[in-house]
């Protein structure tokens, strides 16, 4: 649980009660990077498998997993957030990203160790920083 909670406070945004779509947005943002982290590290075949198994351990308890993810050419997306957002509340939404990177967190933990989970997800790693070097927008 703490390798998750280390994941959403990397999004200010998502402790301050903000508005919805700001929230959303800091929850895509989340979901995203710990996609391209997964993909990086462990290819398309082996990030969908990840997520399907914390997928499978969530879905039932957060029904609304199922319009923020989506199977498409490049395994499982989270690119629903938004979408989700707007359909059923910023709190049940919150709720169901949460339980599924806790629970993605929990099935690598068991299969790598916290520790190399916590790198794999970058999570002592400040911030990318663009070609500008303004730091959170990575280039």
């Amino acid at each position: 649980m703490q390798i998750m909670r280390r994941l959403m406070a990397r999004e200010p945004l998502l402790e301050s009660g903000a508005e919805p779509a700001v929230v959303g947005i800091a929850l895509q943002r989340t979901c995203a990077r710990v996609s391209h982290r997964l993909r990086d590290a462990m290819g398309v075949d082996g990030s969908t498998a990840l997520l399907a198994r914390a997928l499978a351990r969530t879905e039932v308890d957060h029904p609304v997993l199922k319009t923020v993810t989506h199977l498409n050419g490049n395994g499982i997306s989270l690119d629903g957030v938004s979408a989700s957002i707007d359909a059923h509340g910023v709190t049940a939404v919150t709720a169901g990203v949460e339980a599924l990177l806790a629970a993605l967190v929990d099935v690598l933990s068991r299969l790598i160790g916290e520790d190399m989970t916590a790198r794999l997800l970058e999570l002592d790693a400040p911030p990318a920083r663009s070609r500008t070097g303004v730091r959170g927008q990575a280039s």
